[in-house]
């Protein structure tokens, strides 16, 4: 099916990433993409402040946590340092998720109540991508998320996407 003289593909990725197409409002396509972060890198300083900025992210797996799918990276802005032990902390983070079709733009408030426990669960826009992904604007729904093998800090995205 060709929509403005592209073809459109179900986000079928690496290791099964759930991808079904979804009727939406006329000349719209929607499709639901999900993957399982496992954070491997946080940059943030344990006296962090406000202005200060810090990276965070890792691999990006399929559903099941086993199939690596991509790469997923964040550049946070603190707006906010609360007084308490220890201090919660809402950021302004702007994502990247690396895939195989292309990458995924993103950006959401985030508020962690410890840097070392991560952030609470979230929604988060999506402002566009690259690759099969060029198009598509939406939202997606961030949980906390465990995973068996390993002790890192994990999150599940689960992205509704509208391309038109």
């Amino acid at each position: 099916m060709e929509m403005r003289g592209r073809p459109w593909v179900v986000l079928a990725l690496v290791g099964g990433l759930v991808g079904a197409v979804v009727p939406a409002a006329v000349g719209e396509r929607q499709v639901t993409v999900e993957v399982m972060a496992k954070r491997t890198l946080m940059s943030a300083v344990a006296n962090i402040a406000v202005g200060a900025g810090f990276v965070s992210g890792g691999e990006l797996t399929a559903p099941g946590g086993r199939a690596k799918v991509g790469d997923g990276f964040s550049h946070c802005g603190v707006l906010s340092v609360s007084a308490s032990v220890p201090p919660a902390i809402t950021a302004h983070c702007t994502s990247t998720f690396k895939l195989q079709d292309g990458e995924l733009h993103l950006s959401s408030l985030r508020t962690y109540k410890s840097l070392d426990a991560g952030f609470d669960d979230t929604t988060i826009a999506v402002v566009g991508g690259t690759g099969k992904y060029a198009n598509v604007r939406g939202e997606g729904k961030v949980t906390r998320a465990t995973f068996a093998d390993r002790a890192d800090v994990g999150y599940r995205f689960t992205f509704t996407l509208l391309e038109r």
